[in-house]
């Protein structure tokens, strides 16, 4: 199996688009005019030291009560006090132990963690996967490892947790089911994958008696969580076109449960409601993409796969309002934040949509290292991490 990053992905489909609309003269991309209504207030700012770099990484900060947590892709996670910025502790994986700001900032360990996977949290557990193929629990007040447990594959994905269980979709096709108390492996599930995909998994989610999972051939799915077996699968996109990449169907936007619906999302394919206990389709639309979607008063929002945003009804599909204005610019997924939808870009601008509307209606740039990854909210506070680790949380005000 090939895997294609999503930085190349991207970079192939804009270079097809550039290469379309002009014969001899390169196509420069230019942020729309934004009128600023307002500026967030930063509460403060810090450095996980080195962040994901260049890698395309799901890598995202996670907050739990009043505290942040963080990691960078070489092995160091952080917490710190939400409201102050006051970091709590640093834990290395590789050695294990706490560690100072002096071996923070003069780390000389050449050994690369590659945590890829997280962070999110289960069963008292802070969770995280790397890409050596270790899923890692964590006591979120020290940082001391509870246990950490060996996976065929790649955790490129958040682990899920529930159902007395910590679920984990592998790069290699696999789900794996982990007993939470001492990270003992309950049962495998391996999908078929086809020979090229895009370099990222589905985060599966957990539901009463089922573990829903997205693949890389343009499936859906439900397991029985008991013990791994199918329920049922459906085909959400089927590949079609002359060249690999038209081909590509991965699902590796996190199916989202809503009561007893499925909405399910494909590169290349559809965005589809299905019915939780049976797979049946209630609706479907043409929308495509990669990125997580966000969900609030019966909207789903969604960024596509070239960067157009979209408000859609869950009940019915009817979309409501479409914002094309950030065609083609590198951006991440979006996060539901008070009134406003937010997403980040490439060059380290948050752009601001008013629900409602879609209407663009401010931008701020604070990292020029850019953004990949959605931001995080706590309904009160939003936070970004950049690519080289910096994080802001800001409120508004």
């Amino acid at each position: 199996m090939k895997l294609i990053s999503m930085q190349t992905l991207l970079g192939l489909g804009l270079a097809v688009l550039l290469l379309a609309g002009c014969s001899s003269k390169k196509e420069t991309l230019v942020l729309p005019e934004v009128n600023n209504q307002f500026s967030p207030t930063v509460v403060w700012d810090h450095t996980t030291i080195d962040g994901v770099k260049h890698f395309d990484s799901s890598l995202r900060p996670l907050i739990i009560g009043d505290k942040l947590y963080a990691a960078n892709r070489t092995g160091i996670v952080s917490a710190f006090d939400l409201e102050s910025g006051q970091r709590l502790w640093a834990f290395d994986i590789r050695r294990e132990e706490q560690v100072g700001l002096l071996r923070l900032f003069f780390d000389r360990n050449k050994e690369n963690a590659r945590i890829s996977g997280g962070l999110s949290r289960g069963f008292g557990h802070l969770l995280l996967g790397t890409e050596n193929g270790e899923v890692i629990a964590m006591d979120p007040e020290t940082g001391a490892i509870n246990w950490r447990t060996k996976v065929k594959g790649e955790v490129l994905a958040a682990p899920a947790a529930g159902d007395g269980m910590i679920v984990v979709n592998t790069g290699s096709g696999l789900l794996v089911a982990l007993d939470p108390v001492t990270g003992a492996k309950r049962w495998n599930y391996e999908q078929e994958l086809p020979s090229l995909t895009i370099r990222g998994v589905a985060e599966p989610t957990v539901v009463s008696g089922g573990v829903v999972f997205g693949s890389g051939s343009g499936k859906v799915g439900v397991l029985i969580s008991e013990h791994g077996l199918p329920a049922w699968e459906e085909v959400i996109a089927t590949p079609q076109g002359a060249t690999d990449l038209a081909r590509l169907v991965d699902v590796d936007a996190k199916p989202l449960v809503i009561g007893s619906t499925i909405y399910a999302l494909a590169y290349n394919g559809e965005l589809v409601a299905l019915e939780l206990s049976s797979g049946r389709t209630l609706w479907k639309r043409d929308y495509a993409s990669f990125r997580n979607m966000a969900v609030a008063d019966n909207i789903i929002y969604l960024v596509d796969s070239t960067g157009r945003a979209y408000a859609i009804d869950r009940r019915n599909g009817q979309e409501i309002w479409a914002q094309t204005a950030l065609e083609r610019h590198f951006v991440t997924a979006p996060t539901v934040f008070g009134d406003y939808l937010v997403f980040g870009d490439n060059k380290g601008h948050l752009h601001w949509l008013d629900r409602s509307t879609g209407d663009l209606v401010a931008r701020h740039r604070f990292d020029k290292s850019g953004l990949y990854t959605a931001p995080v909210t706590d309904g009160e506070r939003l936070v970004l991490q950049s690519r080289n680790g910096d994080l802001v949380v800001l409120r508004l005000p």
